[in-house]
C-alpha cells in the first residue's frame, strides 16, 4: 500500500513525521513525502532535524503571496503528484491551506484521504482564519478521521460524521519527546545564547505570538503586557523568539527591544523550542501547537487567544484562556508568579493530548482497514 503525506508547514512537519516513522517500519507500506513548500525552510529544517527528506519537494511558495495564488499554485502541483504517484492513501494533518488543498484533491481523484487531527472547532468560521474553514472542508472529503481527543471526536459526531472516526492522541506528543530525549547542535546553541537556561533558580517565561487574527492592535496589547510583566518582575526572563512575518517583528520590537530582561530572539528550530519549553516557568502563545506540547513537559500555558480549538487543554485545567487585553494577560500571569499553589495546580494536570503513542496507533489502523 502506497500512502502519500502531504506538508507544508513546520506544524505539519512536525505532527507527521512520528506517523512516517511508524508507517516506513512495515515492509508493506510505502510511503511519499511531499513537501508543498508553503513554509518550505522551516518544515525541512523539521524534516532535517529527525533524518528525513521529501521525496518530493513542490516549492510553491512566492513572496507577498495571497491565499488565492498559493491555494492554486498547491493544487496545480500536487495534482501532477496524484497523476504520477498514484497513492493509494493521501495523509493530511491539521487545517494549513496545503492540507486542505491535498484532501480536496484526494477527494475529486477518489483516493480515500487521512486527516491527523481531525475534528478541531471553534465554532467561529471566520477564527482562526482561514483555518477552521479548512479543516471543516477535510472533515467533508475525509475517509478516516485521527482524532486526538473524545472533545474532537464528539466534534465530529456532532457534524454526522460517525464512521471511521478513531481516538488516537496528539502526535505532537509523540515527536515532542522523542525530541525532548536527545542532545542536538541547536539546543547547544540556544542554552549558549541564553545564560538564565543553565541557572536553575532562574525563572523563565516563554512567549509566542503569530495568529493571523492577532496582527494589530491585540498584539499590541500582548506586547505591552509583556512589557509592564517585565518592568514589574525584573527577576524573571521572557523569552520572545519572533516569527518571520515582518509584521509582527513591528508590532513586537518597540515597547520590549530595550527592556534587560526580555529577550527577543531569532526564530527557534524545533529542538531549540522544546529545549525552551522544557525549562520554562510558563507559556504565553497563541500558537495551537504549543498548547499541546506544554502539558507534557508540565508547563502552564495561557492562551492568547478569545477563542481555541483545544478546548481540552483549558477543560483539564492545564491551559486557560486570557485573550489580548493587556490588563487581562498582567493579571493572570502575575497570579501564577506570585502563587505557587495555583502555578503548581495547573502544571500537575493530565495531558488530555495523548502519551506518545498516536502514530503507531494510526499506521496500524491504515493497515488493518486501508
Amino acid at each position: 500500500m502506497k500512502v502519500l503525506l502531504v506538508i507544508g508547514t513546520r506544524p505539519e512537519a512536525i505532527k507527521l513525521v512520528p506517523v512516517h516513522r511508524a508507517l516506513a517500519a512495515y515492509d508493506d507500506m510505502e510511503t511519499c513525502l511531499v513537501l508543498t513548500g508553503q513554509h518550505r525552510d522551516m518544515a525541512r529544517g523539521v524534516l532535517d532535524l529527525f533524518g528525513i527528506s521529501a521525496d518530493i519537494d513542490l516549492d510553491v511558495m512566492e513572496a507577498s503571496q495571497t491565499l488565492a495564488s498559493l491555494s492554486a499554485r498547491i493544487m496545480n502541483g500536487l495534482s501532477r503528484v496524484l497523476a504520477d504517484e498514484k497513492p493509494d492513501v493521501i495523509l493530511v494533518q491539521g487545517d494549513t491551506t496545503s492540507a486542505m488543498i491535498a484532501g480536496l484533491l484526494g477527494f475529486y481523484a477518489g483516493c480515500p484521504v487521512g486527516h491527523v487531527e481531525a475534528g478541531l472547532r471553534t465554532g467561529n468560521i471566520a477564527a482562526p482564519f482561514p483555518e477552521e474553514f479548512n479543516r471543516r472542508v477535510i472533515t467533508l472529503g475525509a475517509h478516516w478521521h485521527f482524532a486526538p481527543t473524545v472533545v474532537a471526536a464528539d466534534n465530529l459526531r456532532s457534524e454526522g460524521v460517525t464512521q471511521n472516526v478513531h481516538v488516537v492522541g496528539n502526535t505532537v506528543i509523540d515527536a515532542a519527546l522523542e525530541m525532548a530525549r536527545c542532545m542536538t547542535p541547536g539546543k547547544r546553541e540556544i542554552i549558549e545564547q541564553l545564560h538564565c537556561l543553565n541557572d536553575p533558580a532562574s525563572k523563565m517565561i516563554l512567549v509566542t505570538a503569530h495568529r493571523r487574527e492577532n496582527i494589530g492592535p491585540p498584539m499590541a496589547g500582548i506586547a505591552a503586557a509583556v512589557a509592564e510583566l517585565a518592568i514589574v518582575h525584573p527577576e524573571i526572563e521572557f523569552v520572545l523568539p519572533i516569527h518571520p512575518n515582518p509584521a509582527v517583528g513591528a508590532i513586537l520590537r518597540p515597547p520590549l527591544e530595550s527592556l534587560e530582561n526580555v529577550h527577543m530572539i531569532e526564530p527557534l528550530g524545533y529542538d531549540q523550542m522544546i529545549h525552551l519549553l522544557g525549562k520554562a516557568y510558563l507559556v504565553l502563545t497563541d500558537s495551537g501547537g504549543i498548547q499541546e506540547e506544554a502539558p507534557a513537559f508540565d508547563v502552564p500555558v495561557l492562551v492568547l487567544r478569545n477563542e481555541s480549538e483545544r478546548m481540552e487543554g483549558v477543560e483539564a485545567g492545564c491551559s486557560k484562556l486570557v485573550g489580548t487585553d493587556q490588563s487581562r494577560i498582567v493579571t493572570e500571569v502575575s497570579k501564577l508568579l506570585r502563587n505557587p499553589i495555583e502555578h503548581a495546580t495547573m502544571a500537575r494536570r493530565v495531558n488530555p493530548y495523548g502519551d506518545g503513542s498516536a502514530s503507531l496507533m494510526i499506521a496500524e489502523i491504515l493497515r488493518q482497514t486501508a
